[in-house]
Formats: C-alpha cells, sequence, structure tokens
C-alpha cells in the first residue's frame, strides 16, 4: 500500500469513528472551544466527515489549543500542556497511527518499566563498570521543525501530509484566542497524541547510531538518557553524545558543569533513572515519588472526612485501587505497576503501615489491600490474579454494582449502553488519578 493511500484510509470516516469510540469518547478535557462530549455527541458523525472530508482535501485547520499547566514542584517551571478541541483530537491521534505505521520498521515504544528492566539486568550482569546520566533541556519547545521535516521527508513525500503535520505542531497554545496570535515556528506542543511519534522521530539518527555501539547500552526515555559503559570512557562517550544533541539544537546538561542534572559516575554510586533510584543492588523510587503517593492517599482521606455523606465503601474502594492499581483499555495503571521492577521490600511495608495508621486516624472502619501482596501479585500472577481488579472484563452485573454502590447512581432509565458509557467514564477518571502518583518523575 503506498503512502497516501495509507493516509487517506486512516482518515476514512470510518476509521476516525472508531478512533472517536475507543480513544476519545470518555476523555474530559475541553479544548478552547468549550465543547465537552455532552455536546459533541449528537454532532459526532457530522464532525467526523468534516475530518475526513477536510483532510482529504488538504483543507483542514486545527483549532488554537487551550493551555494548560501542570505544576513540576516548588521552584520548578510549570509543564505546558496543549489541549485540542474534540474535532482536532480526532485528527491527531488518526495522524499519530499514520506515522506509527510509517516508522513502525524503526520506532518500538516500550514502557517505562520495561526499559527499567533491561537496566536492571544489564547493572546486575557486572558488565558496565560505569555510567553516564544525561538530561535533555526543554526538550520538545526546543525542537526545530526543519530538523524534523528532513526526517519525516525519509517516509513522507506527499506535501499535504507534510502540511497537516506543520499545521498541526506550528498551532498557537493560549489561554485566550486572539487575531494577534501567531503560529509556533519552533517546538512540538507537549500532549498531542502526535507529540510522542515526532520526538521519536526526531531523534531517530540518533537512536540507530548509539544503539549500534558495542562497548555500551544506550536507554532513551523521551528526554532522559542512561549509557552503562567503562567507566574509563564515561567522560569521552557524553561529551561526544552533548554534540551531538547539539548539532540537532538541543542542549544536554553537562555532567561536568551541571551534576545535579547529568550524572556520570560508577556503577555501584546511587543513580535515578525514570523515578527509579539504583543504589548498589537495590532498586527503589526516588523520594519525591514515594511522598507523592503518600500525599495523595491523604487526600483520599481527607475526602472522606469532610464529605457531607461519608461512604466507607467508597472510601475503601478508591484506596484499594491507589494501592493496587488496575487494569482498564488494556493497560496497566498505577503507581505499583509503574515501579513493579522495585526490590525494596521494606519501603512496601513502610507504606502498608502508613495506610494502616491512617485508617486510625481518621476512624475509618475498613481493611485495606496489602502494596507487598499487590507488588507479589503484579510481579509472578499479573494475567490471573484477581487481587487486582481488571475492569475490562467487567459484566454489566458489576458495572451497575459499582454505580450503584460508590456513585449512588439511579440507573433505573438508563440503558446497557448508558449503563456501559456512564461506567467507563467514571473508572476513566479514577485511573487517570491514579497515573497522577507517576507522571512526573523529571
Amino acid at each position: 500500500m503506498t503512502v497516501i493511500n495509507k493516509f487517506q484510509r486512516q482518515f476514512s470516516p470510518q476509521k476516525l469513528k472508531k478512533i472517536y469510540t475507543e480513544h476519545i469518547q470518555l476523555s474530559g478535557a475541553i479544548g478552547i472551544d468549550n465543547r465537552n462530549q455532552k455536546g459533541f455527541w449528537p454532532i459526532q458523525d457530522d464532525e467526523i466527515n468534516i475530518i475526513s472530508r477536510k483532510v482529504i482535501s488538504a483543507n483542514y485547520k486545527f483549532t488554537k489549543y487551550k493551555l494548560k499547566l501542570i505544576s513540576k514542584g516548588r521552584g520548578k517551571p510549570p509543564r505546558e500542556i496543549s489541549i485540542p478541541t474534540i474535532r482536532d483530537r480526532i485528527t491527531l491521534r488518526a495522524l499519530c497511527d499514520f506515522l506509527s505505521s510509517c516508522f513502525k520498521s524503526s520506532i518500538k515504544f516500550e514502557l517505562p518499566q520495561d526499559v527499567v528492566c533491561a537496566v536492571k539486568e544489564n547493572v546486575s550482569s557486572n558488565t558496565y563498570d560505569g555510567f553516564v546520566k544525561l538530561d535533555v533541556t526543554n526538550f520538545y519547545p526546543t525542537i526545530k521543525h526543519d530538523e524534523l521535516n528532513s526526517r519525516l521527508r525519509k517516509r513522507i513525500k506527499e506535501p499535504k501530509i507534510l502540511e497537516l503535520i506543520n499545521n498541526a505542531i506550528s498551532t498557537p497554545t493560549v489561554v485566550r484566542s486572539h487575531a494577534s496570535d501567531i503560529p509556533m515556528s519552533k517546538g512540538v506542543p507537549q500532549g498531542l497524541a502526535i507529540s510522542n511519534i515526532l520526538s521519536a522521530i526526531y531523534l531517530l539518527n540518533i537512536d540507530s547510531y548509539m544503539k549500534k555501539q558495542s562497548n555500551l547500552r544506550f536507554y532513551r526515555y523521551v528526554d532522559d538518557v542512561l549509557i552503562l559503559c567503562e567507566h574509563k570512557k564515561a567522560e569521552e562517550i557524553a561529551q561526544s553524545l552533548i554534540k551531538r544533541f547539539k548539532k540537532i539544537g538541543l542542549e544536554i546538561h553537562d555532567p561536568i558543569k551541571v551534576p545535579d542534572k547529568s550524572q556520570i559516575g560508577h556503577i555501584t554510586e546511587k543513580f535515578d533513572f525514570l523515578g527509579y533510584e539504583f543504589d548498589n543492588g537495590l532498586i527503589s523510587c526516588r523520594k519525591g515519588s514515594v511522598d507523592k503517593l503518600r500525599e495523595s492517599i491523604i487526600s483520599i482521606f481527607n475526602g472522606y472526612k469532610y464529605a457531607d455523606k461519608k461512604n466507607a465503601d467508597f472510601l475503601l474502594w478508591r484506596l484499594d485501587m491507589r494501592i493496587t492499581g488496575c487494569i482498564f483499555e488494556n493497560k496497566c495503571k498505577g503507581w505499583l505497576f509503574y515501579f513493579s521492577e522495585m526490590n525494596n521490600e521494606s519501603l512496601l511495608h513502610q507504606l502498608d503501615a502508613f495506610v494502616t495508621n491512617l485508617t486510625k486516624r481518621f476512624n475509618a472502619k475498613i481493611k485495606p489491600k496489602k502494596f507487598v501482596r499487590s507488588h507479589y501479585e503484579i510481579k509472578h500472577h499479573r494475567n490471573e490474579t484477581k487481587y487486582i481488579p481488571n475492569f475490562d472484563s467487567y459484566s454489566l452485573e458489576q458495572m451497575q454494582d459499582v454505580l450503584n454502590k460508590y456513585f449512588n447512581m439511579d440507573l433505573s432509565k438508563l440503558t446497557e449502553n448508558e449503563i456501559e458509557y456512564e461506567f467507563k467514564k467514571r473508572i476513566k477518571r479514577q485511573a487517570k488519578d491514579l497515573l497522577q502518583d507517576v507522571q512526573d518523575f523529571s
């Protein structure tokens, strides 16, 4: 199939409808047009046909993205997230799927914990006695459009496809729309469906070169880089890679000049990567990640304490999900799933004791699940465990039970499809809260 045929097929109304149903309709994010799912639902077919017609005829225009700021902690500038309209989210998801198919032979996305698993194996192999950890400064905002286009053109020649991609990344992100808003000439907006695939395409040459080097192991996840190597060659390797990044307009914190951002050391020294902390065989998670988890658990108890009508069942349900995580939309979600490669059992016992103390402090007559048991189930019985909820396998009766028991919903006038929609919408919201425990490990 030619690239243009693949593109047209991806933007057929049937494909776009599938994207909306599977990826967009449960999202509560609202773009700058202020249209929510309730407003979009009745006109979805018309909107999907508009997307298909305008994209294929090269007349599609993106609406300005709405700015959302996410805190990265005290003393750090917030992360700027771009929120598209619902129509644009469908378009961007289709564009992401198209790009993934074009570059599937070169780009493979791995889960952070799978990357950490590979690091753990190579660290314990005693093959390398040194490491280099590098941090790319302000990665997404400094991606150069001309460099990105030169890589895209190696697989995509059709001008109208390239124009659609460039329109997507040059659309401004604003708090309020003004006629004076100008297109972005540099950078890729964060939070779009195409953000990750475009960043991977941008670094494709560097990734390919580094992975061919036989004297080291190279790992990169977005803007975090880790190299395992001979310690005596570590500085030379670091400086060489810094130069390669600089050639494409990206700056890396020099490990000699800014050791708190980037680092060179012996493999037995403590270092962190993707939120994990490696300390001479002990693999744990950074203190900040643990603190965020503790704070989120306290917030659940506070929600119970100040509720007009205290619902101990809802407290237990939320707390258990925060502890175990869950499976939803065919994905494993939650703090323990992310940190499943840790071997610091002492920390898990501390977290269980922390939860027990909170139940006593808030006088909650409940028996929450355990971090220790949950971690064991994830490591040894992930596919068959009943300890961790798999919401994808819930029957209609189980969905009704959740909506009745925890959300006090009257389901008497709802159809089966409406019950399923209400269930998935609420689980989506809870699962999103789970991801917030680990989303910021930079």
